[in-house]
């Protein structure tokens, strides 16, 4: 497939390489100083951008007023969900002009941006007409080179911007990996049909460990190549609590719950270099509940994975984490995951998910003023 040469009409700012975020072993610096803030996420601020009208004024009154509440980093998804949000796509001037648009309203709110480059694992094999393991194993794949066409726009437009903080590959990704055994025939996942996807999930659909790893690094190869001043993350969610023990059954279910030791080498595994940071989504209940915790409300298993990312050598950021606002509304597990990041120096905590009405999980100042004057205070200590 032939690639358009969008870096000429590349927007590249500042080539300084004190205005890039820096990575000094397990530590973060921005601007030359050790980084440490909450901020958030707010999944659809692309779509909404791309959308237009009001949506697109939501988007910017999001940006505002993260900028407005001291939070000045925004995670979101940087590619369409469902392949209908992907029409305007060959189209640059609108599909592009939006995320131009996007970049320049956080540039002026003093906001850094955290684009996902493929949130949806499914998307472009959806587009393609093929299975995710075409995308991971077929570097000849239709859905590979989608994939890959993709990153080198999004990469080469902004590979020279400041504001974007730094790139993220996908979302959650080590979540889906050797699951085989529970759908050896196929199932239902993310398959509204109307809005472009497939019928039914098969079994190619299904990978593994051993499969991703491979991908990973190629794919993070692939980014650097094209962008040698920003890092790379993986936005991955924490590993399953059974996630090594799952990946050395090799398809037949072990969930035993993994030791510390056992979490370490699966997190540096699906890390491969030249990935740079350590993600892990750390939600209550299925994250906070091993090695030994049975608090629901406790974030004490994140040092567990703190002193992983010592061992490891590579920062560790939290890029999700969360509470039941509408029950809980002093949100007690949020409350302990902050304190428990400032404590062990984690340098980055994001919150799901920042005006987003509909969603259990919207943060604003409306609805959950105690939450957002929990992370302002957290951001002031």
């Amino acid at each position: 497939m032939s690639i358009p040469l969008l870096a000429a009409s590349a927007t590249v700012f500042s080539q300084e390489r004190n205005a890039f975020l820096q990575r000094r072993g397990a530590r973060l610096l921005l601007e030359g100083k050790p980084l440490q803030l909450v901020s958030v996420n707010k999944f659809d601020l692309f779509l909404r951008f791309l959308e237009g009208g009001e949506a697109r004024q939501q988007a910017i009154q999001a940006i505002e007023e993260a900028a407005k509440h001291g939070f000045t980093v925004i995670r979101f998804a940087g590619v369409g969900f469902y392949p209908s949000h992907m029409r305007h796509w060959s189209n640059e001037k609108v599909y592009w002009g939006a995320f131009d648009e996007l970049v320049r309203t956080a540039q002026r709110q003093g906001v850094y941006l955290i684009p996902v480059i493929h949130w949806n694992l499914y998307l472009f094999p959806d587009m393609a007409h093929e299975c995710v393991q075409d995308m991971l194993t077929n570097p000849d794949s239709r859905s590979r080179q989608y994939l890959w066409l993709y990153t080198y726009q999004l990469v080469s437009r902004y590979r020279g911007e400041p504001t974007v903080l730094f790139w993220e590959l996908t979302n959650e990704m080590n979540l889906l990996a050797d699951l085989e055994f529970m759908h050896p025939y196929g199932r239902s996942d993310l398959n509204p049909v109307h809005e472009g996807t497939a019928y039914m999930r098969l079994r190619r659909d299904h990978f593994t460990t051993e499969q991703m790893v491979p991908f990973l690094r190629e794919w993070a190869e692939f980014v650097k190549k094209l962008d040698p001043h920003h890092l790379v993350g993986s936005g991955f969610s924490a590993p399953r609590p059974a996630a090594q023990h799952l990946r050395l059954a090799r398809g037949k279910g072990d969930w035993t719950e993994d030791s510390e030791a056992e979490m370490l080498v699966y997190l540096r595994d699906t890390h491969p270099d030249p990935i740079d940071l350590l993600s892990i989504h750390f939600y209550r209940k299925h994250d906070n509940l091993r090695f030994g915790n049975r608090d629901e409300d406790s974030a004490q298993a994140l040092t567990a994975f703190q002193r992983a990312a010592q061992r490891i050598g590579k920062p560790l950021y939290i890029g999700e984490t969360g509470d039941d606002y509408e029950q809980r509304p002093h949100a007690p597990f949020l409350r302990n995951v902050l304190e428990q990041a400032k404590r062990l120096g984690i340098p980055l905590t994001l919150v799901w998910n920042w005006m987003s009405p509909g969603d259990p999980y919207d943060v604003n100042p409306q609805r959950t003023p105690q939450v957002v004057q929990m992370m302002r205070a957290a951001n002031r200590r």
